[in-house]
């Protein structure tokens, strides 16, 4: 067992250095080992020794988990790259227009919708990749050049750059269109990595396909949605807040007010201008917990849901992300949120303290009851009112807003219905005076004239069956 681990260590090494995985250049890598010898003795005569081999490698598993937000293991991710580069060098190393391949690659394993753009015999070598559990990030990393040989010598990479935006594009091209979102905020992420190495692309890359995955079926979505409502996290937030400390130096300030469901608010952001009108726009605020424990808020604006009832996908504006350290109690007094994903639309920095104030909060009652009030978005402001009533092994039934009536929902499996549960965020949902049946973990929301409960074979009836 030693010797098979040491072997290991010794090959693992030698392939980080040699492809420059985790670091650009040579130089940088033996900085970080503080050992300047590599480039002349290579890993082996550096690192003679089983224990010094493992020390310097668990260091480099360390980093490599930092700089990947804690989402790679880097034993694991070896073996990955030694099995994708032999099936690579078998399967495809030797193919004629390697980026065309790549893009094929992706339709054909994260939207079959497109598959049939593939011929026999590349059908046959992805559903190899899929059998055999191959990366496909690695894979496709392959076929553009970016990624080199397990036991390849190329030298430093000195344009990542170019490379980044290389893979970004293909990604790009690949997902358009095909989610909620025009671009995907993954993708915005990677174009913000101010580490560009192999390394942190193959994490991004992976990364976007996981959440172009999660939003390319309804089913998807609800799946997606499912796991992001364990990890929502509820604060007592109530009350006024603003972005001078608590003050009354500016004249916009913050409403905080819960909303139905667990880590749910609505945030609203009041301006008062000189002529006294006091001008709101109700944001939608999700809190959620990282896997590194840090407090991520995820906010909608007003318009977002007019562009998905009307099947638009979210630009800049609609979202946004932002991120802080996770308050110590449940009343905390400031939020501190730095924006989480580039934006031109958002705010970069959203510091928010509490209104502790008695001074300040009279004062921002006392605009709220004598200012003219101008809601920029207030058509757009809802209730969502959750209230399935039964599941059958066929139908969901809603109540209506007449006694005895219900919604009878076929539970298709097209969009996403066949999942619903009780605890899901199912019911009815007015807003500028009309009436939807929502399913808010699908993001479906359906008008409840004729028109549309026909859309989607919705019948009113009297009685559950």
């Amino acid at each position: 067992m030693t010797g098979k681990k040491n072997k290991e260590y010794d090959e693992w090494l030698a392939t980080i250095a040699n492809t420059r995985l985790l670091y650009n250049t040579m130089n940088e890598l033996e900085t970080f080992v503080d050992n300047h010898s590599i480039h002349n003795n290579g890993t082996r005569r550096c690192f003679g020794s089983l224990q010094k081999m493992r020390a310097t490698f668990r260091d480099l598993l360390v980093e490599a988990s930092q700089m990947t937000e804690n989402n790679v293991d880097l034993e694991f991710l070896m073996r990955q790259y030694k099995k994708a580069w032999n099936f690579f060098k078998q399967n495809l190393s030797r193919r004629s227009e390697p980026q065309k391949v790549a893009l094929e690659l992706l339709l054909y394993c994260y939207d079959q919708c497109a598959a049939d753009v593939v011929g026999k015999r590349k059908r046959e070598i992805f559903d190899e990749i899929m059998e055999q559990c191959i990366d496909i990030p690695f894979v496709v990393l392959m076929l553009l050049k970016i990624i080199p040989g397990y036991y390849s010598k190329e030298g430093d990479a000195t344009d990542m750059a170019y490379k980044y935006e290389k893979a970004l594009q293909l990604l790009e091209k690949f997902t358009e269109g095909k989610t909620m979102f025009n671009l995907l905020p993954a993708i915005t992420k990677a174009r913000e990595e101010k580490n560009k190495t192999r390394l942190t692309l193959l994490y991004h890359v992976r990364n976007i396909l996981n959440t172009f995955e999660a939003f390319i079926s309804s089913s998807n979505i609800y799946n997606a949605s499912s796991y992001i409502k364990q990890n929502f996290v509820s604060f007592d937030l109530e009350g006024y807040w603003n972005e001078c400390g608590g003050t009354l130096q500016y004249t916009a300030f913050w409403e905080i007010n819960h909303a139905a469901n667990e880590g749910t608010y609505f945030a609203t952001y009041w301006h008062k201008n000189s002529e006294n009108v006091l001008t709101g726009t109700q944001y939608t605020m999700f809190l959620l917990e990282t896997d590194d424990d840090r407090l991520l808020a995820y906010i909608i604006h007003p318009e977002a849901i007019k562009h998905r009832m009307k099947g638009q996908s979210y630009g800049d504006k609609d979202n946004s992300w932002y991120i802080t350290e996770m308050p110590e109690e449940n009343n905390p007094d400031n939020l501190d949120f730095m924006r989480f994903i580039h934006s031109d639309f958002w705010q970069s920095r959203l510091n928010l303290t509490r209104v502790t104030s008695s001074t300040v909060s009279e004062c921002y009652d006392k605009w709220m009851n004598s200012c003219i009030i101008n809601k920029a978005f207030g058509h757009l402001e809802y209730v969502l009112t959750p209230n399935l009533y039964a599941i059958t092994q066929n139908h969901i039934y809603l109540p209506t807003d007449k006694e005895g009536e219900f919604f009878k929902i076929p539970r298709n499996p097209n969009y996403g219905f066949d999942n619903i549960q009780f605890g899901d965020n199912v019911g009815i949902m007015k807003m500028n005076g009309r009436e939807y049946i929502a399913f808010d973990e699908l993001m479906i929301y359906i008008k409840t004239s004729k028109r549309e409960l026909d859309k989607y074979g919705i019948e009113i009836v009297r009685r559950i069956e």
